[in-house]
């Protein structure tokens, strides 16, 4: 009955340590790492349980940062990488180079949430976004729309998102 009961628990911790990590695979996590501690960077992460009821986002994460054409190069570089079998949903480029952007990434084998990234690099900054949630690409504006009115406070200062 004991050993029952650890693989049991075995099993249980590998599903949420892959739940987990589901992000850590993708090209994109190397930007929010290398440079979401960085002077001047903006680095949010949401879970569901702050994100409300009212979404269908389970996860939210964000990165903004002072635009720099090498960050740039990167993240739109990374943002390739991860979208190798997804799907651009609108991209737009001034000079060749990507200005905006949002994608569909492919579902990864045996997850059943929808990956997406948001990209902009425009005003002097650049801002990258990565959600996943249950609710396919033709409602992601209709989710997005649901995070316009949502605050969260961060050391006694409101941040709206």
């Amino acid at each position: 009955m004991d050993t029952t009961k650890k693989i049991i628990f075995l099993l249980y911790l590998f599903a949420i340590c892959g739940f987990a990590n589901a992000q850590k695979s993708l090209h994109v996590n190397e930007i929010f790492d290398n440079y979401g501690k960085q002077k001047k960077a903006i680095l949010i992460e949401l879970a569901k349980d702050v994100l409300g009821n009212n979404t269908c986002i389970n996860r939210y994460k964000s990165l903004t940062i002072p635009a720099d054409p090498i960050i740039i190069r990167l993240t739109v570089n990374a943002i390739r990488l991860d979208l190798a079998k997804g799907e651009i949903l609108m991209e737009s480029q001034k000079d060749g180079i990507t200005e905006a952007g949002y994608y569909h990434l492919a579902k990864t084998t045996g997850w059943t949430e929808n990956e997406y990234l948001l990209f902009s690099a425009k005003s002097h900054k650049m801002t990258l976004i990565y959600i996943r949630g249950d609710f396919p690409p033709s409602h992601l504006k209709k989710e997005l729309d649901k995070l316009k009115d949502l605050f969260i406070k961060v050391n006694d200062k409101q941040i709206k998102l």
